[in-house]
């Protein structure tokens, strides 16, 4: 089974990637801590996965019986295809050297992301098991 085909799955997979991107656009801003004219990198996904799983919920209403598995694959691959963007902070008080980077706040961002990162693998993982146990479970 592909992971775009369960929705679950899609969502918390690109949950994952997302929070990877974050992190990796965070380690690049304290990278640059002292570069100047840096402007600190940040990665935008929570708004378009909330839109798409909204969209979703709307379009769930109402569905056939017949063909509710297939929706359900189309939805789950629409919501894998939601990717992270990555753009520049240019909102921030800049340095005088033009840095916009501050430490403490990438810190925070790094320690939020973990955290976020380490509960969506937790419900990966659990899914995966339950999923396994089905699977096991249906071979007796």
């Amino acid at each position: 089974m592909s992971v775009a085909r369960d929705f679950t799955l899609a969502v918390l997979a690109n949950g994952l990637d997302a929070l990877s991107a974050r992190q990796t656009a965070i380690a690049q801003n304290i990278a640059n801590v002292e570069t100047p004219n840096y402007k600190a990198v940040d990665v935008a996904f929570e708004r378009a996965l909330r839109q798409a799983l909204e969209e979703t919920r709307r379009r769930g209403r109402g569905l056939p019986a017949q063909g509710v598995g297939r929706v359900f694959q189309e939805e789950a691959a629409r919501l894998a295809s939601v990717r992270p963007v990555a753009f520049r902070r240019t909102q921030t008080t800049l340095r005088r050297d033009g840095n916009n980077v501050d430490i403490e706040v990438e810190m925070a961002y790094l320690a939020e992301t973990a955290l976020r990162f380490r509960a969506l693998s937790t419900l990966a993982s659990k899914k995966l098991a339950m999923l396994r146990l089905v699977a096991q479970e249906s071979r007796f």
